[in-house]
């Protein structure tokens, strides 16, 4: 079963290798293609005003004799005079989140962006600089917005699959804007004179974040940072739901048509290894005989490599001991007699007073031996004593 789990997890590290090579693969070319399409339209953007300052020159030196450039012509990019591309006016270049961030930094980021349909913003870059309008919808994959009214309406080239015969290959359409190229505009009171006037707001700040876990919404108000002044939503129109003759009816929605039971399958078997894939290589879940199976293989690998099939072919000699052997564990130890018992006795009476003679023989010597030594000291100390009587003696007689 070991075995088994082993092969599962490392099957699941295969997969997670070759999904983060795949995903890694996928950023860099998403990357690639993104820092493309954005050096293109940089490029685009350079000629464009490369072109318009040497037309503008030509203007200021030719006079009259300047030529007429507002005629069907394309341009190194295969646009017309007046005109961009649709990618440029939509910006419809995919962002990395910390572009995205950086766009979105003002009004509280992208994950609580303090602003919505309906806001009434002010434009601070482009053509259409410090003009005041609404807010028709937020795109938030690019952080861009779409605008109300006559703001922001660019000439682009209609692509050759989608001109229409008798229309002109360029029209007009909406461009959107960036999120940090508008500031909201919200009426406030001067603190000095009390007068209510419109105010450029120029930081949004979230507060008050609560998450509904029913609905999954997110609810949370806006202030300005600094003054601490709430700003409050935009009125949003109500919802009216409209019901047609496919419609579901609530009350077929709410009946309960399933009562789970511990009594049987909510499925049947079959149906549980078509969704489960019974022979795939990640599952964990196995039935108890399919258990049984793999561990009995694994008992017999065990026995195999250990050399128990060979143990199987004994000689006629082996044999025999091991029955001898089997017959001597039923007999069990064997019990001493009366007369064993006394045997024994004997012999170790008998080796004890043989020891005992030993132990006498040997120490008899010993102790001799000690006498010697006494007597050689004795003479030793006695020599000692008359080598110190001598010098004494010859310390007190006068030198000559």
């Amino acid at each position: 079963m070991d075995k088994i789990l082993r092969r599962v997890r490392m099957a699941e590290r295969q997969v997670a290798r070759r999904a983060q090579r795949k995903n890694d693969f996928i950023h860099r070319l998403t990357r690639a293609k993104r820092n493309q399409q954005v050096n293109m339209q940089l490029r685009q953007a350079s000629y464009e005003i490369g072109a318009a300052v040497r037309a503008r020159h030509e203007d200021l030196e030719l006079g009259p004799l300047a030529p007429r450039r507002d005629v069907h012509k394309l341009d190194a990019y295969e646009n017309y005079w007046g005109s961009i591309s649709t990618e440029r006016a939509l910006l419809q270049t995919k962002i990395s989140d910390a572009q995205k961030e950086a766009r979105a930094a003002w009004a509280g980021g992208v994950r609580y962006l303090c602003l919505r349909a309906g806001d009434r913003i002010v434009i601070t870059e482009g053509p259409d600089k410090g003009k005041i309008t609404t807010i028709a919808g937020i795109k938030k994959d690019t952080m861009t917005l779409e605008l109300d009214g006559n703001v922001g309406i660019v000439n682009v080239k209609i692509p050759p699959h989608m001109a229409e015969e008798g229309k002109p290959p360029v029209q007009q359409i909406k461009a959107v804007v960036p999120v940090s190229a508008v500031r909201l505009v919200h009426p406030l009171a001067d603190p000095k004179t009390g007068v209510v006037r419109d105010v450029i707001i120029r930081e949004l700040k979230p507060i008050g974040i609560t998450h509904d876990r029913p609905t999954r919404e997110v609810f949370f108000q806006r202030v300005v940072p600094g003054l601490n002044v709430e700003i409050p939503w935009p009125e949003e129109s109500p919802k009216t739901d409209v019901d047609y003759p496919g419609d579901t009816l609530r009350i077929d929605v709410e009946e309960r048509s399933f009562i789970p039971t511990l009594l049987r399958l909510p499925m049947p078997e079959a149906v549980i290894d078509e969704l489960r894939n019974k022979y795939s290589k990640f599952r964990t879940r196995h039935t108890p005989e399919y258990i049984a199976l793999i561990e009995a293989q694994e008992a017999e690998k065990k026995l195999r490599q250990k050399g128990a099939r060979a143990d199987e072919m004994l000689l006629p000699l082996k044999e025999f001991n091991r029955k001898m052997r089997a017959l001597r564990r039923e007999r069990g130890p064997p019990q001493l007699s009366d007369e064993m018992l006394e045997k024994i006795g004997e012999v170790i009476a008998r080796n004890k007073l043989a020891r005992g003679e030993n132990l006498a023989g040997k120490l008899a010597p010993a102790a001799s031996a000690d006498e010697g030594v006494e007597t050689v000291q004795k003479a030793v100390e006695e020599l000692s004593l008359g080598g110190d009587a001598q010098a004494t003696e010859g310390e007190e007689q006068p030198r000559p």
